[in-house]
């Protein structure tokens, strides 16, 4: 069987040619900057899971679905713009981000266009419940942004807050692409409930390993600065589980949520710990319940879902 790379190199480069075509460089800073953003990289995996799911419907429908996943790239897209103005972020893979460039007015035009180009992308397909599942898709990534508001800097949040927290932030931008491929390749529902609990916890998974990697990991490798999101206020898995067993931390972590200083002495308390390998430990549990959700999913779609969640488990940058 083809290497996943392989299988999906026809459909990514038509998806690309569709992004491109909404992004064509005009002189204008969004344009330009958008399009910028769009070549600089990314795994590309929200189309990608688009596409598989749309593999398993009926050919007739695959222009959708193809354009399902170039809407769901530039949605991708503008999420990132957005929460680099959020997050104060200097670099985004690893280049300068539109907001330090540009400022805080472009950044949110350049946002703003890359979201209306999304919905442009995919405003013929004749579906209503796709639609329906879009348009509430995008308002709770947006009260995620507001969740990711309320807890900043608070050292009291609970385990549940940040799940729901990174399900707003990763886990429903991959549930929403395969529910839209599934919703746009006309398959049943059942088979679309298990395609996006499978998305579910990939995306769960995903961002918790981005959390720990935001410790172990280098800005070379992660194209932004590291130790960015404790120092930004946002707790994250390993600190919560170091918080919750080590009542010292904790009482650290409650002084730096009022003073914000000295972030180096907390940084050094989770390298010191096992709070790291810990949340790994609960990203594999979601891989693990990832792949069982796609045991009845017909090959090769199910080979390659399940080629995902293998190279997730042995993600390091």
């Amino acid at each position: 069987m083809k290497s996943l790379k392989k299988f999906m190199a026809g459909e990514l480069s038509r998806v690309k040619k569709i992004v491109k075509k909404e992004l064509k460089p005009n002189g204008t800073i969004v344009n330009d900057k958008s399009f910028e953003l769009f070549n600089s990289g990314g795994k590309k995996l929200r189309p990608m899971f688009t596409i598989l799911a749309g593999k398993l419907g009926d050919e007739a429908h695959y222009d959708n679905v193809l354009k399902t996943g170039a809407s769901l790239e530039l949605l991708h897209m503008a999420t990132l713009v957005h929460d680099d103005i959020i997050d104060d972020s200097e670099l985004r893979r690893g280049k300068p981000t539109v907001f330090y460039e540009h400022g805080y007015f472009q950044a949110v035009n350049t946002g703003n266009y890359l979201l209306s180009s999304a919905l442009q992308v995919v405003s013929k397909i004749d579906n209503p419940m796709f639609h329906e599942t879009y348009a509430a898709g995008i308002r709770e990534i947006v009260q995620g942004e507001l969740i990711q508001f309320d807890t900043q800097f608070d050292a009291s949040q609970t385990m549940d807050d940040y799940f729901r927290k990174i399900y707003r932030k990763t886990a429903l931008l991959i549930v929403l692409s395969i529910e839209l491929g599934g919703h746009a390749a006309k398959l049943d529902s059942e088979t679309i409930k298990k395609l996006s609990s499978y998305g579910y916890h990939i995306g769960m998974s995903f961002q918790i390993i981005d959390d720990c990697l935001d410790f172990t990991g280098s800005t070379k490798t992660l194209g932004k600065p590291n130790f960015a999101d404790i120092k930004n206020g946002h707790y994250t898995l390993p600190v919560l589980l170091l918080r919750d067993s080590d009542p010292e931390f904790k009482a650290m972590l409650e002084e730096y949520s009022v003073t914000k200083e000295n972030p180096d002495a907390l940084i050094d308390c989770i390298l010191q710990s096992d709070a790291v390998d810990r949340a790994l430990e609960v990203s594999t549990e979601h891989i693990e319940k990832a792949e069982a959700e796609i045991v009845n999913i017909d090959d090769p779609v199910r080979h390659y879902l399940t080629e995902i969640a293998g190279m997730l488990k042995n993600r390091r940058n």
